[in-house]
Order: structure tokens, then C-alpha cells, then sequence
């Protein structure tokens, strides 16, 4: 036989067997991994009701003796399992003797080995695990990881220090604020942010020492975890001498709601730089204080054109007296203040209302719908976006007008003597 076609019947063979065996090896693979998935099922109908009445504290034996307690790696790795999973949504004290059990089977220091692994994927992952355990054990290695060059690892360790939460664990957090990737810094606010009220102290002593952006970053999460304890420090960042701060302070303020902050916010609307002061006419709106509707209309001025929007929208939060006042500024000699008047009527559908109130059964809103058309009107001559509201009003009545007359009056009752022409 020619060399050449009985090398090609040898690799022909030789492939054939590769694939055979390799079809063989993707069987067996499969078998076994169905027997194990088969032999967890099976175990852990065995092992659950266990945990579940330790969880529970349905029995009064110790945790040694409650747990089950096996020298095999599969009993060992299930009861990880149900831990695991009963981690993420137990509360109090059966979060407490999860973490116990954790502690009891050396699952913690087990998981704080595996966070020197070589692979980050590893660490990520270690670091998730620890998270859910709870340990205080585990706070000073996952707040080394903090250092991880693996953003990923850094976000995984500084969730699981959140969860942890005590001062010891969240004081990294808030030096992680001033993490230089803005992504990771966004997402260490959240976990402040969802740490919750615990988060404020440690944000109220590390404040000053922050760079500028994380000072940026802490203002946030204080402001949106809305504790009072913070508005010390807002109302004195409304002085500071960068304005992303004091426009940040502002927006704080606003959120945490303190009414008594009022006076600051007003004081905050003559602010040198714009975005102050358009988070300061937001956060007025939302504190709803009548004494901001005089101060909230001077700011209808502005030439920034976010001042004047929330200056507006803050006067329709406002109720009946800031609606008002946005009417009266529909004849105020200022175009911009004209212009966002109009615009914050439309968007708050207040010229469809005082429309549909011209044919009202109430003679005291049909008075002030007729008051209404008539200040948009007079004001029509002054420019194009005023004289457009005015077309809208104008449509609105004519519109009424011709449903009134489309409305079919009762007809008169007939007199004596009227169909033979009055005639007795």
C-alpha cells in the first residue's frame, strides 16, 4: 500500500478513536455528575431539617450537637449551602446563629484563606462568601483586600464589609469614597448608603480629611440617608469655598427635610455660582416653607435656566399661594421669569384646569378661571411663548363656549292663549 495512504488511513483511525474516546469521556462525565447532583438531593432532605431547627431554635441542644456534624466533604459542603442561602434572608437573631454556625464549622476560616488566592475571581467570590457570614473575624482580611488591584475584588470586599457593618467595617468604606475610578466610588456610596444610619458617624469624623471629591460623595450618602445628625454639617458646607459642595449641601438639605433649614436654603438662593442655587430652589420646594415663595419668585429672574425651572417647579409644590404666585408672573416685565411661568402652568396642566373650571357649577372658580384667561391675555402682547398660552386659553374657552351652546336648553312652559294668538 502506497506510504502516503496508509499514513492517512492511521490519522483517519487515529482521530476516530480520540473521538470515540472523548465522546466516552463526555458520558461518563455526565453520569457521574447526575450521580452526584443525585446523591445532594438525597443528602440534603437529610441534612436541611437539621439546620432549619437549629435556624429555628426549636431545640435546646448546643450548636455542636444541633449541627450535623460528618467527616464528609459533601455533608460539610451542603450544610455551607443551606447557610448560604438562609444568610440572604434571615434577620436578627437568626442571622446571629447563622454566622455561629459558620464560625462553628471553620467555614470563615476557610473562605479567609481562599481570599489569597491567585485567581481574583477566587478572592471575588471569597470575599461575597464572607460578606453573607457575617463574622467580625473576617472584617481586617477583607479590609486589606480594600487594596486588591482588581476593582471587581475591592467593590465584592467592600459589599461584604456593609454587610458586616460596625464601626471597625465601615470606617474603609468611607476612606474608599475617594477610591480614584468614579465607578467604584459610586457604587461604595450605595453601600454607605444602604448601610444606613450606622454610616453617619463614621461619615461626620472622616469629612474633613476626605479629598474634594469624596467630600462630594459623603454629602450624598448623608443626604440620602437622611439623618438629622448631618444637618450641622450641611448647613455649614453651604459656606465652603467650592461650589460642587455647597450645591451638594443644598440638595442634602433638602432631602433630610429639617424645616428649621429653610432661612439657609433661602439665603443659599443668592449664591455666587448657579448650581447652588438651583439646588437650593429644589430642596425649598420640597421643605414647602411660604416664606420661600417672595425669595422663590426672585429667583424666577435668573438668567441660569435650572435656577428658574426649580424656582418654579419649587412655587407649584408650594400649593394655592406659590400657584399664584406663578400666575402673577405671567404680567412680571422680566421674559425669562414670563417664559418659565408659562412653562411650569403647561407642564403642571393648570391652564387645562382653570379652562375646564369656565363651566363649573361653582361661581367661585368660574371667577377666578375668568381671572385667569384674562391675565394670560393681557399678557399675550408681550411675546411669542406668553401669546402661545394665550392661544391655549383662548382655544380652551371658545372649546367650553360651544359645548355650553351644543347643551340643549329646557324648553319654556307654554302660556294660556299662546296658540290662538293670545286670545281668551
Amino acid at each position: 500500500m502506497d506510504p502516503v495512504r496508509l499514513l492517512m488511513v492511521e490519522v483517519v483511525e487515529g482521530v476516530g478513536v480520540f473521538l470515540a474516546l472523548l465522546t466516552f469521556a463526555i458520558v461518563i462525565n455526565k453520569a457521574l455528575r447526575e450521580v452526584g447532583e443525585a446523591l445532594d438531593r438525597h443528602r440534603r432532605t437529610l441534612i436541611e431539617p437539621a439546620v432549619f431547627e437549629y435556624l429555628g431554635a426549636a431545640s435546646s441542644r448546643p450548636q455542636r450537637d444541633a449541627l450535623p456534624r460528618s467527616s464528609s466533604r459533601r455533608d460539610r459542603r451542603l450544610v455551607e449551602e443551606i447557610l448560604l442561602e438562609a444568610a440572604r434572608v434571615v434577620k436578627g437573631e437568626t442571622r446571629d446563629r447563622v454566622t455561629a454556625a459558620f464560625e462553628a464549622l471553620g467555614s470563615v476560616r476557610e473562605t479567609i484563606r481562599a481570599l489569597h488566592s491567585r485567581r481574583w475571581w477566587k478572592r471575588a467570590e471569597a470575599a461575597e462568601r464572607l460578606g453573607l457570614m457575617r463574622s467580625r473575624t473576617a472584617v481586617e482580611p477583607l479590609v486589606a483586600l480594600m487594596s486588591d488591584p482588581e476593582a471587581e475584588v475591592r467593590i465584592r470586599a467592600a459589599r461584604a464589609l456593609g454587610l458586616i457593618r460596625g464601626s471597625t467595617s465601615i470606617r474603609p468604606l468611607v476612606s474608599a469614597l475617594a477610591d480614584p475610578s468614579r465607578w467604584s466610588a459610586i457604587r461604595v456610596a450605595e453601600i454607605l448608603i444602604n448601610v444606613g444610619v450606622e454610616a453617619v458617624d463614621e461619615l461626620l469624623v472622616a469629612y474633613e480629611t476626605l479629598p474634594l471629591n469624596a467630600r462630594v460623595s459623603a454629602l450624598d450618602v448623608l443626604g440620602r440617608i437622611r439623618s438629622l445628625r448631618a444637618v450641622g454639617l450641611m448647613k455649614q458646607c453651604l459656606s465652603d469655598a467650592h461650589p460642587d459642595i455647597r450645591a451638594r449641601a443644598a440638595h442634602g438639605l433638602g432631602l433630610i427635610g429639617d424645616p428649621g433649614t429653610a432661612p439657609d436654603l433661602i439665603r443659599a438662593l443668592r449664591d455666587t455660582e448657579w448650581p447652588p442655587r438651583a439646588m437650593a430652589a429644589k430642596s425649598l420646594g420640597r421643605l414647602r416653607d411660604p416664606a420661600a415663595i417672595g425669595p422663590l419668585r426672585e429667583s424666577m429672574r435668573d438668567r441660569q435656566w435650572w435656577v428658574r425651572y426649580n424656582s418654579g417647579e419649587a412655587l407649584r409644590a408650594l400649593g394655592p399661594e406659590g400657584l399664584e404666585a406663578l400666575i402673577d408672573m405671567l404680567s412680571s416685565d422680566d421674559p425669562y421669569a414670563r417664559h418659565m411661568a408659562v412653562a411650569q402652568l403647561e407642564e403642571g396642566r393648570v391652564i387645562d384646569q382653570f379652562v375646564a373650571d369656565l363651566t363649573s357649577n361653582d361661581a367661585g372658580k368660574r371667577a377666578a378661571a375668568i381671572r385667569f384667561v384674562d391675565k394670560v391675555t393681557a399678557a399675550a402682547r408681550i411675546d411669542d411663548t406668553t401669546r402661545q398660552a394665550a392661544r391655549s386659553a383662548q382655544e380652551g374657552v371658545r372649546h367650553a363656549l360651544s359645548n355650553i351652546l351644543k347643551t340643549p336648553s329646557p324648553a319654556p312652559a307654554s302660556s294660556p292663549g299662546k296658540g290662538d294668538g293670545g286670545r281668551s
